[in-house]
């Protein structure tokens, strides 16, 4: 005769409330529900919004260093000159390149930046259990910002740019590069620890 199942191996959907039979998950293993497919279970159950919080923080912090020190400073024939961000982005726009410019300056400084302040935003409430306004449309531009963030872009290609350049003078990394390198990184992390479905079923269950 079969024994019941201990009514702690079983796990609830948080959507449909069909019981889910609860074990262990390996690494990048997720637990879904077999009746409507919703994620139940993650092998950082209750850490990964909190880290995600952490990490968008720093990111802030990491872009504005990132952004008012130089990144190289390229010497030819005598005269040098630093270059930050910024400045790619105005000298693209003094050249002609008005459609460039403004979309490096979207994919490198404007959509980093809203996307890390919108997850921190939403984590935060998460983790204060705050009743936050605007949080359902936080989530929706957050989802849409994700796939704009280009500073890991941004940081192989002035790599690239820097060999090309060392054909034409001296060029020196400075300062800035080493912010870049450290944001793109945390960026990377924030979106890899970011659970938007979490906080999406918090919205609902709080009817945010």
């Amino acid at each position: 005769m079969n024994r019941p199942i201990p009514t702690e191996l079983w796990l609830i959907c948080p959507r449909c409330h069909a019981d889910c039979l609860d074990r262990q998950l390996a690494k990048n293993e997720y637990l879904r529900c077999a009746r409507c497919g919703e994620e139940i279970k993650t092998p950082f159950v209750g850490r990964t919004i909190p880290v995600a919080w952490a990490l968008s923080s720093t990111g802030l912090i990491l872009m504005v260093l990132a952004n008012i020190y130089p990144i190289l400073s390229f010497s030819i024939a005598g005269n040098s000159q630093e270059n930050m961000i910024f400045t790619g982005i105005a000298g693209l726009w003094l050249q002609g390149y008005g459609l460039l410019s403004a979309l490096v300056f979207f994919c490198v400084m404007a959509a980093p930046a809203l996307y890390l302040v919108t997850v921190w935003y939403a984590c935060a409430a998460w983790c204060l259990h705050r009743r936050w306004r605007g949080l359902p449309t936080v989530l929706t531009i957050a989802a849409f910002l994700e796939s704009w963030n280009l500073v890991p872009v941004f940081a192989v290609a002035c790599v690239v740019a820097t060999v090309k350049l060392k054909t034409l003078g001296s060029v020196r990394w400075e300062v800035g590069a080493f912010w870049v390198l450290l944001d793109a990184i945390f960026i990377l992390l924030t979106i890899q620890y970011f659970d938007r479905k979490k906080l999406i079923l918090y919205v609902e269950e709080e009817h945010l």
